[in-house]
């Protein structure tokens, strides 16, 4: 049975399908004419420009508009484009998860080589716990709920990312002497755990004063690191 879509809608279909139409052939175009799959380039390209719109979609609409069409019309590809290069929604959402783990990764431990153990394990936290009370990693949490079959490997991947963070501070050269006595790997975990909880209780109850987070991470260094110069 046919169904007469009323004019806006149909408008705005037939808009939304000139628009993921006319981004391909763009595409197309710089193929120059070749006959075949994409060149290696161009399929990377096209595959950051789906995972840079998945991305900001979720910033803006959240997890419960990541529907496989309004992402194909976000990045103006079609449906096709979309299940040519990943198996399906889940597929597509776990390469964005670990692309933005990824990239947020690399700033996480950028002050390990500073002189001081202390200050580089102060650094190193704050960082943890920046990440983890952003609205990048809100978005990334939202991510997780989106992918029941997978969350299990989706959650270690972001929880590998703070142990990677905290095993770059253990080569610190003042890290065998601040931390004598210590078992490395419950330190690893029991630091990491520490962060997250702390980032629980501030997205439950935002602080306006950043001098109490830097009280507590010196409360935290005092914890788990030797008295005296390190």
């Amino acid at each position: 049975m046919w169904i007469v879509k009323s004019g806006e809608r149909l408008k705005l279909e037939v808009t939304e399908g000139m628009a993921a139409r006319a981004g391909e052939k763009a595409i197309l175009k710089r193929q120059r004419g070749r006959i075949g799959r994409p060149s290696a380039e161009e399929a990377a390209s096209l595959e950051e420009r789906i995972l840079s719109a998945t991305w900001d979609l979720l910033l803006a609409k959240g997890a419960g508009e990541l529907s496989v069409e309004r992402i194909a019309r976000a990045a103006a590809v079609s449906k096709k484009t979309i299940y040519t290069r990943f198996h399906g929604r889940s597929d597509l959402l776990m390469r964005l998860l670990q692309r933005k783990l990824e990239l947020e990764e690399d700033g996480l431990h950028e002050d390990v080589h500073v002189d001081d153990f202390r200050a580089a394990f102060c650094s190193v936290g704050r960082r943890i716990l920046t990440f983890l009370i952003s609205s990048e990693r809100q978005a990334i949490a939202a991510v997780l709920t989106e992918l029941p079959d997978a969350r299990h490997d989706a959650w270690t991947s972001t929880y590998a990312v703070g142990l990677r963070a905290i095993d770059a501070l253990l080569a610190h050269p003042g890290a065998a002497i601040a931390l004598a006595h210590t078992d490395l790997t419950t330190f690893r975990h029991a630091f990491l755990h520490c962060l997250i909880g702390r980032a629980e209780n501030v997205l439950r109850a935002p602080e306006t004063d950043q001098s109490t987070s830097e009280d507590w991470m010196k409360a935290l260094a005092e914890l788990f690191l030797r008295y005296g110069p390190v």
